[in-house]
């Protein structure tokens, strides 16, 4: 009985948010942002079943996005590694698709990860993480988040090849963004 009525408040309160909000993207001065995402790394070898990220991000002006991430990713057996950064996103509504409703950005990480491992040295670097991508807004308060990113560090981080880290990395990037005032 608590499921249907969970679903039921939820249903709710987002109706509410998405009535209550104004129309077009919520990319303006003042807006808060949670996002959730996981990576589809193009280079890594050593699968990992879990690489998931967490940010939070303010927009101090119109299409300018700061904010902080922490991230985790691990295969349960020989690789894991953790993190914390910053971030800044600038979106470009001007070049949108689909009536307004894919904005394209570009935006960047800087972090500090740190990588326990069995395939050598116990590791901590400094990452950036330059990346594009296209938020496509369901609602103007919910969006999927795609990019494209590359990633380097002062150290060696990422499991590219079997039983190695490198201190590079590249992959693409799925999310669920919700913005709210």
């Amino acid at each position: 009985m608590q499921k249907p009525l969970c679903v039921w408040v939820i249903t709710v309160v987002l109706g509410w948010a998405g009535s209550t909000m104004a129309q077009g993207p919520l990319l303006q001065r003042g807006t808060k942002e949670l996002g959730v995402s996981g990576t589809f790394d193009i280079q890594q070898e050593s699968r990992a079943v879990l690489d998931i990220s967490g940010r939070f991000g303010y927009f101090p002006q119109h299409q300018l996005e700061i904010g902080g991430f922490a991230e985790v990713a691990s295969n349960f057996n020989e690789f894991s590694r953790y993190g914390l950064g910053g971030f800044a996103e600038l979106h470009v509504p001007d070049l949108a698709l689909l009536q307004g409703r894919a904005i394209p950005y570009a935006g960047a990480d800087l972090g500090l990860e740190f990588v326990d491992t069995s395939l050598g040295d116990d590791n901590a670097a400094l990452i950036f993480r330059p990346r594009v991508g296209l938020k496509w807004f369901i609602r103007d308060y919910f969006a999927i988040d795609t990019n494209v990113f590359v990633a380097v560090a002062t150290d060696d981080l990422f499991p590219n090849r079997k039983n190695h880290l490198d201190p590079y990395d590249v992959g693409v990037r799925l999310g669920l963004r919700i913005y709210f005032k």
